[in-house]
C-alpha cells in the first residue's frame, strides 16, 4: 500500500513539473461571475511550482498549486529540526475527479496539500487580490473536504483515530504578504475553524479591507501527526458585503469655541478651562486624519491626559473632530472623554451613570477595566481562552473593556462583550493594561 502511494506521488510529481512548465505562458482570460474576485476559484488547471519557504532561492518540486494560489507552511525551528512529525513541510497537488471524485467538489479539480505520517501546524493556499477600495467588506469563502485518519485501510476513512485536523478561511486586510501569510498579525481576520471529516463543508470570514490590496487565506492545522492529514479545497469565492463607509458627515456643538492657535493645540494646559475639549482617557490614543479605521490615516499617537480643543463630531457621535497642530484631525469616541465646557455645550449629564470626571485618567475607576494597547492594530477579542479560538472582533487601541476574570495562567482576561453570545469574551493580556481595581481584584491575590 505504502509502495502504491509513493508510486502515485512520483506520478503527479512528473505531471507538476510538465503542467508548471505551462503556467508561466499559458494564463486562459477567465470570467468572474456573480461577483467573485478571486482569480481561479474553482482550483483549474494549469498548475505552478512553488519555491520552498524553508530554503530560500530553492523550488519545491512537490509543491504544485493551481495558478494564481500560492502554497505556505511553517517552517521546522529549535528543537523542531530533529523532529520529523511537526511541521515538516506538506505537499501540494491538484487533484481530479479520475483520482478520487469525492475529494472533487466542483468539476474537474480541487486543489490539495497533506503530509504523511506528520503534522503541520499553520499551511494552506493565499492569494493577493488588487484593486480593493479600502473600507469595503468583504466576505470569502472555500468549501474543504478533510481527511485525518491513522489508518491506511480502504476505504479511507476519517473515522480512524483522526488527527484533529481542522481548517478556516482568513482575510490579511492589508495584502501584508511576503513569502506566507503571518494568521497571528493583528490584521488577519480568520472565522472559525471547520472540521469536514470525508464530506464538504463551507468555511467563511468577512472583513473590511484596510487597504487596496488584501489576501485571501485558506490556513489549516492538525493535533496529531497521523498517516492522513489531507485537505481538498474547492470552490472560492471573494465578494463584496458592502461599500466603503462614506465619510460622515460634522456636526458642530452649540457652545463650540473657535479654533485656538497651534501653540494652543500643541500644549494641554493652553486650552482654557472654558472651551470645549476631549482629554484623552486611554494609555494612548490614535489621531486620525479620517473619521475611519484604517492604519494609513493615523496622524499622531496621543499619551493620556492629552487636552485638544474640539470642533465638531459625527451625528452618531462616534468620531470627534479636534484641533491639532494648526490642523483638523479626528478622535474615536471610546478614548476620549470632555471637560466641563464641552459637556454644557453636547447638553451632557456629568452626573450621569457611566460617566467620568475629566481628570484625564479613564483608568480611576471602580469598575475592574483592560485597555487594548495595540497601537496601530486592532485586538482581537476571542471566544475562549486560546490563540486559536474563534474571533469574535477586533477592537481599536485605547479600547476600555470591563474585566470578568482572569485565566489561571494570568495570560487572558475574561471580559464582558455584548456581541459575544453570552456576553462574554476573552483578550490577551500581553496586549491590554488593566487599571488599579482589575490589578486589586485579579492580580493581588486577594
Amino acid at each position: 500500500m505504502v509502495a502504491a502511494a509513493r508510486v502515485r506521488c512520483l506520478c503527479w510529481w512528473l505531471v507538476g513539473l510538465l503542467l508548471a512548465a505551462w503556467s508561466g505562458a499559458l494564463r486562459p482570460a477567465e470570467a468572474q461571475t456573480s461577483g467573485n474576485l478571486l482569480r481561479n476559484p474553482r482550483f483549474d488547471w494549469p498548475a505552478q511550482t512553488n519555491p520552498d519557504l524553508c530554503a530560500i532561492g530553492v523550488p519545491k518540486d512537490n509543491a504544485i498549486t493551481p495558478h494564481e494560489w500560492s502554497a505556505y507552511w511553517t517552517c521546522k525551528s529549535g528543537a523542531e529540526v530533529n523532529q520529523d512529525q511537526i511541521n515538516r513541510a506538506p505537499e501540494f497537488r491538484v487533484m481530479t475527479v479520475d483520482i478520487a471524485a469525492d475529494r472533487v467538489r466542483s468539476y474537474p479539480t480541487s486543489a490539495s496539500f497533506f503530509n504523511y505520517w506528520s503534522l503541520n501546524r499553520s499551511a494552506g493556499l493565499y492569494q493577493l487580490v488588487r484593486g480593493v477600495q479600502p473600507g469595503t467588506r468583504l466576505r470569502f469563502s472555500f468549501w474543504a473536504n478533510l481527511l485525518t485518519t491513522n489508518s491506511n485501510e480502504l476505504p479511507l476513512s476519517s473515522a480512524r483515530e483522526p488527527g484533529g485536523l481542522q481548517v478556516r478561511a482568513c482575510i490579511q486586510t492589508l495584502g501584508r504578504v511576503i513569502l506566507k501569510p503571518d494568521v497571528n498579525d493583528p490584521t488577519t481576520v480568520c472565522g472559525p475553524w471547520i472540521r469536514p471529516y470525508d464530506t464538504w463543508g463551507q468555511a467563511s470570514v468577512e472583513a473590511v479591507a484596510a487597504s487596496d490590496v488584501i489576501a485571501v487565506v485558506i490556513d489549516a492545522t492538525a493535533e496529531y501527526p497521523v498517516i492522513h492529514n489531507d485537505v481538498y479545497v474547492d470552490d472560492a469565492e471573494l465578494v463584496v458585503v458592502s461599500g466603503p463607509t462614506p465619510t460622515p458627515q460634522l456636526q458642530a456643538p452649540a457652545a463650540a469655541q473657535p479654533a485656538p492657535t497651534q501653540a494652543q493645540a500643541q500644549s494641554a494646559s493652553s486650552t482654557a478651562p472654558d472651551r470645549p475639549a476631549v482629554i484623552i482617557k486611554t494609555p494612548f490614543a490614535n489621531l486620525r486624519t479620517s473619521p475611519l479605521f484604517d492604519d494609513r490615516n493615523i496622524l499622531a499617537q496621543l499619551p493620556q491626559g492629552t487636552q485638544l480643543p474640539l470642533k465638531a463630531h459625527t451625528p452618531d457621535r462616534q468620531w470627534w473632530q479636534v484641533e491639532y497642530a494648526g490642523r483638523e484631525a479626528f478622535l474615536h469616541v471610546s478614548v476620549i472623554d470632555f471637560n466641563e465646557a464641552a459637556r454644557a455645550a453636547l447638553g451632557m449629564n456629568a452626573s450621569a451613570a457611566g460617566s467620568r470626571a475629566a481628570t484625564g485618567n479613564n483608568l480611576a475607576s471602580n469598575t475592574p477595566q483592560v485597555v487594548a494597547q495595540t497601537g496601530k492594530s486592532r485586538l482581537r477579542v476571542r471566544a475562549a481562552p486560546s490563540p486559536r479560538a474563534a474571533i469574535i472582533a477586533s477592537v481599536p487601541s485605547g479600547t476600555a473593556l470591563t474585566v470578568l476574570g482572569i485565566s489561571s495562567d494570568r495570560n487572558w482576561w475574561r471580559v464582558q462583550f455584548p456581541e459575544a453570545p453570552n456576553g462574554e469574551a476573552w483578550v490577551m493580556a500581553v496586549y491590554v493594561t488593566p487599571n488599579a481595581a482589575a490589578r486589586q481584584r485579579f492580580l493581588s491575590g486577594n
